[in-house]
């Protein structure tokens, strides 16, 4: 009996420290969880800039297509259009810095939630948070690829529109500057595509992680992807 006696406080003792180590596990799943679902709030002003931007893009890509059909020789209406052009390319150029603030602003929220994985004890926790944290890092290299191509464009059609305004304008001048722009849309278009493969990913490896860890899965809490951006047409 003494033996029995002996082991039953370590019994007790160790039933103890496991039920201390899952709690810590679980509140530290569910602190990660809190920090991650305030990212996907804080990124809700990022989708709010997709179909306005896209707007954008299809009236202007809309109001090349108008000045391309008048031709050269009605400058009148083409200044108008032209400049009614660069409006929206400054429209654009504002909702690109407020969708990538949002992004970053979302981004220092998620970083909260995995600087604290390191205190995660279970094994397949922590490989998800692994897995989560590569495929956000790979999503905001790719929006930053993106962002920095997008800047190019945005330049490249500001000039095409005082171009436009320009009497001396060439046929040759024209082709030459619209290949350039096009070829920097399908800049863009590769590193858009990425950045949505990086973000199904993350939020595959987010529901994964709540699920290992025993956390509710909220399914329509998933970070944004961004639309498909224009191309200019070839001149004629």
């Amino acid at each position: 009996m003494k033996t029995i006696q002996s082991r039953m406080p370590m019994f007790f003792l160790m039933g103890l420290v496991l039920l201390l180590l899952s709690a810590c596990q679980e509140n530290t799943a569910e602190e990660m969880h809190s920090h991650l679902e305030e990212a996907v709030e804080t990124e809700e002003v990022f989708e709010q800039q997709q179909q306005p931007l896209l707007e954008a893009e299809q009236r202007e890509q809309e109001i090349y297509e108008e000045i391309i059909d008048l031709g050269l020789d009605e400058m009148d209406e083409i200044e108008a259009l032209a400049e009614e052009a660069l409006e929206l390319v400054d429209e654009r150029q504002e909702r690109l810095e407020t969708e990538r603030e949002s992004l970053h602003a979302s981004y220092e929220e998620y970083e909260k939630a995995i600087e604290l994985k390191d205190d995660l004890e279970d094994e397949e926790a922590y490989a998800e948070a692994e897995t989560m944290e590569e495929a956000m890092e790979a999503r905001v290299a790719a929006y930053e690829e993106m962002y920095g191509h997008y800047e190019e464009a945005l330049e490249l059609d500001s000039e095409l529109y005082e171009m436009f305004q320009n009497e001396d304008l060439t046929i040759e001048t024209l082709s030459d500057h619209i290949e350039e722009i096009n070829e920097v849309y399908r800049s863009i278009i590769d590193a858009k595509d990425d950045f949505n493969t990086y973000t199904d990913e993350y939020n595959e490896a987010k529901n994964q992680f709540y699920e290992t860890s025993g956390l509710e899965v909220t399914q329509d809490a998933a970070e944004t992807e961004v639309e498909e951006p224009n191309e200019e047409e070839d001149s004629e």
